[in-house]
């Protein structure tokens, strides 16, 4: 899978985005190349565009990777996960808090604010499914989508505020961040949540590379730029940034590692299951997506569904009760093989029975009357019995 092979230039790209960009703190401006700060942001931008073309290209031309992908059992992802959620929360809570006690309200804020909260709450259930491979994940999806909301209202926010200013003095590289981080966990949701998608998991790579770069480089120069100890909540911002990056890169390790190629898929249309299950007795590991893309099967005929003899007035049947006493039907299959007797009416006259005779010298047997039905016996009498 050709998908993998973006690892060949994201490695070394993403330590020159990030060299670039910590360059500003730790030489004098012009120091490399001549480049101003604002020049080496650009450079550190140009290495992440390199990542986001080699992988998109990578992806492309990949015709063996899965669409489909269960997670796995990834400690490091899990662990991120959690503190990720502790962050956001504690974000979100303080600012509420703040807007309350300043009393200025502010539409973007208040929703970014809510964002925070819940997709601290989907990060905690991410880093339980990281953890405990809670593959369960399916009805969840639409909460998912939280933290790719979050990112967008802060690319909203971002992008807001670098109109107000000059474009030199704007930090591009926060919006590259926010561009990325959104398209990666839109994606990342999606695919997390078994939702049917053809190039979810590609869009993983393709976003997932560049997000992860970016992220990491922003969230190192902002912990290299100082943490400040007087107003401890103001460095939340940096640190969310720097804690996504790691876990983007974290499960695009996990990704890379376990995930299949379409061999190892086999599509079911049961209904037993509606979510891919990996089946342990299978050659090679082979993952079982069970109705995921072959959805196109006719339904059942309503006659085949139909279990209420009342309700189906039009078909060709008619239910009978089998418990009834009245009926002649012994159900006697030892009977020289037939399955009916006839009970005599002992109460019947000379002439019924005097009807009937002959009826043991036919070729049939002796006894052959006594195990026709009511209504034959009622032919019999009709037509006089068997003499024509």
């Amino acid at each position: 899978m050709t998908s993998k092979l973006s690892w060949i230039f994201f490695i070394p790209l993403t330590i020159a985005a990030v060299f670039f960009k910590l360059a500003q703190l730790l030489m004098p401006e012009g120091s490399i190349f001549g480049l101003s700060n604002t020049a080496l942001d650009y450079v550190s931008v140009a290495c992440v565009a390199l990542i986001f073309i080699t992988a998109l290209v990578l992806c492309i031309t990949d015709r063996k990777i899965s669409p489909y992908y269960l997670p796995h059992r990834n400690i490091p992802a899990g662990i991120i996960g959690l503190l990720l959620a502790v962050v956001c929360a504690a974000d979100g809570a303080n600012r509420i808090y703040l807007m309350l006690s300043s009393g200025k309200v502010e539409a973007l804020e208040i929703v970014e604010s809510a964002l925070l909260l819940l997709a601290s709450v989907v990060f905690i259930v991410m880093g339980l499914t990281h953890s405990f491979v809670n593959r369960d994940n399916k009805n969840f999806a639409l909460f998912n989508v939280m933290p790719a909301l979050l990112c967008a209202i802060r690319l909203v926010r971002c992008f807001i505020g670098i109109t107000t200013i000059s474009i030199t003095q704007a930090d591009i590289t926060l919006l590259v961040c926010y561009v990325f981080a959104t398209l990666f966990f839109f994606n990342f949701a999606v695919t997390i949540s078994l939702t049917e998608a053809k190039h979810a998991v590609k869009s993983c790579f393709i976003f997932g590379f560049p997000a992860a770069g970016m992220l990491l480089a922003r969230g190192i120069w902002g912990a290299a730029e100082g943490f400040d100890t007087s107003a401890i909540f103001s460095n939340a911002g940096m640190i969310e940034l720097l804690l996504m990056g790691v876990y983007i890169f974290a499960f695009l390790l996990e990704l890379t590692i376990f995930i299949k190629d379409k061999d190892h898929i086999v599509i079911s249309d049961g209904s037993e299951a509606e979510q891919p299950i990996e089946e342990d007795d299978l050659p090679e590991d082979q993952l079982v997506v069970t109705g995921a893309e072959n959805q196109n099967y006719d339904a059942e005929s309503s006659y085949l569904n139909t279990t209420d003899a009342e309700d189906v007035e039009d078909y060709l049947y008619q239910a009978v009760d089998q418990n009834n006493e009245s009926s002649y039907f012994s159900g006697d299959a030892d009977d020289s093989g037939y399955i009916t007797n006839v009970v005599e009416d002992p109460n019947a006259d000379s002439s019924a029975k005097a009807s009937r005779k002959g009826a043991n010298d036919t070729p049939y047997g002796s006894g052959y009357s006594t195990r026709l039905d009511e209504i034959d016996k009622l032919i019999i009498e009709l037509t006089g019995g068997y003499d024509e």
